[in-house]
């Protein structure tokens, strides 16, 4: 167990210190923010102050009340040269930004044409598989597609890229009529089969 010269006493460990202050009685007590857990004065240079500071005020008024009596207080120090007044909590915690990064950056739309590609491709030996590519662009759920798939021609299928289902068999033939069937806003025009491709 390790153990430091602070727990001795010495008068030779108090005077390497230097910086005790002779008022203080010690072990001292700390009081520790609810908020952000970590020491009162350091509530400043946490993400949310104005949270720190409203707890501080709640709970303990007084230790707040020293707090802020100082010459700049706990307000944020402002730049020298810009005569605008710091910014209030709710100002604040709009500029500031919220955990997960760059913040939402919508993205555009990209205007992709509406169509639909059926390919078939070979596995193995007389086997195939069958890829339907481009439902996303008619705002289909893929993993619905995926599901009825599945259940239509009894097998397997799966979503596999952004906009593209695979479908396990050679059903190029009936795939066609399927899709339009079910969703009749894709229609035979913007449906184009491709034929046997090479993976």
């Amino acid at each position: 167990m390790a153990t430091t010269e602070m727990d001795s006493g010495s008068s030779e460990s108090r005077s390497e210190q230097g910086s005790l202050d002779p008022d203080s009685k010690y072990p001292l007590k700390v009081l520790y923010c609810g908020v952000c857990s970590l020491p009162t004065e350091y509530c400043e240079y946490m993400p949310e102050p104005a949270k720190c500071r409203q707890w501080l005020e709640k709970n303990f008024p007084d230790v707040f009340a020293k707090m802020t009596v100082g010459p700049a207080g706990n307000a944020p120090k402002q730049e020298s040269g810009t005569g605008e007044a710091p910014p209030t909590g709710e100002e604040e915690e709009k500029k500031k930004q919220k955990r997960g990064g760059r913040g939402q950056i919508k993205q555009k739309k990209k205007t992709v044409p509406q169509k639909v590609t059926i390919a078939k491709i070979p596995r193995a030996k007389k086997k195939y598989v069958t890829r339907v590519c481009g439902l996303a662009t008619f705002d289909i759920d893929l993993k619905e597609a995926q599901r009825f798939f599945a259940q239509k021609f009894s097998c397997g299928a799966s979503v596999t890229a952004e906009d593209e289902i695979i479908i396990q068999g050679d059903f190029t033939d009936d795939i066609i009529d399927v899709i339009q069937e079910k969703w009749p806003e894709v229609d035979d025009d913007s449906i184009d089969d491709l034929g046997e491709v090479k993976k």
